[in-house]
């Protein structure tokens, strides 16, 4: 990330604006990574690459972020039954399972959808209707049924960064937020031969 002019430059811009809290809304930077008592204007330099890493994904399309209502903020791990009922009630078709001892394990949990869903990507296009600042161009993309790893509350940037690249997606249900937050790695092969799969079966067939 620092070995060409470009990327430096969005590094060292980033980490500014994470120092300064104005730019990205917290609610997007906690979705990202949440550190145990750091401020994000305090992080790691890598763990602000590992933002910037997701930013630019999301940036250019190729994770979309979708933000599913829970009605409750995270309670700390001790009161794991109070958050599992808490995410006992999620719209459809999404369902959450906390792993009510985690003991170590790479996640809290894991969130599924049993039906079709529809994610709004990026397309890294942007419009101007007349005098109105630059908006983003923005391009439906349906998700097959699919589960992917659960985060409650803290969690490292980097950590977020691995699930995308290593599962295809992670939900987020950081301290402070009413809601769960998922990130999607369009790209992954776990969710696009999912839906090759998907496209083979007649309707009704999906596994």
């Amino acid at each position: 990330m620092l070995s060409t002019e470009e990327t430096a430059v969005a590094f060292v811009r980033t980490r500014k604006r994470l120092a300064a809290g104005s730019h990205f809304s917290p609610e997007y930077v906690a979705a990202a990574g949440q550190m145990h008592r750091v401020d994000p204007g305090r992080w790691p330099i890598h763990q602000v690459a590992a933002f910037l890493d997701i930013h630019a994904a999301v940036g250019v399309g190729r994770v979309a972020l979708i933000e599913v209502e829970v009605g409750a903020t995270p309670r700390p791990d001790a009161q794991r039954q109070a958050n599992a009922a808490a995410l006992a009630d999620l719209p459809e078709p999404f369902t959450a399972t906390l792993d009510m001892e985690q003991n170590g394990a790479d996640e809290d949990g894991e969130v599924a959808w049993a039906a079709p869903i529809t994610v709004v990507r990026s397309t890294s296009v942007t419009f101007s209707a007349g005098c109105q600042k630059l908006e983003p161009l923005t391009a439906p993309v349906i998700v097959q049924p699919s589960r992917i790893p659960l985060e409650v509350g803290t969690t490292m940037p980097s950590r977020t960064l691995l699930h995308l690249e290593q599962d295809g997606g992670v939900a987020r249900w950081a301290y402070g937020s009413t809601d769960l937050y998922i990130l999607l790695n369009l790209r992954h092969p776990l969710l696009t031969t999912a839906a090759r799969i998907a496209e083979r079966l007649p309707a009704g067939e999906e596994d």
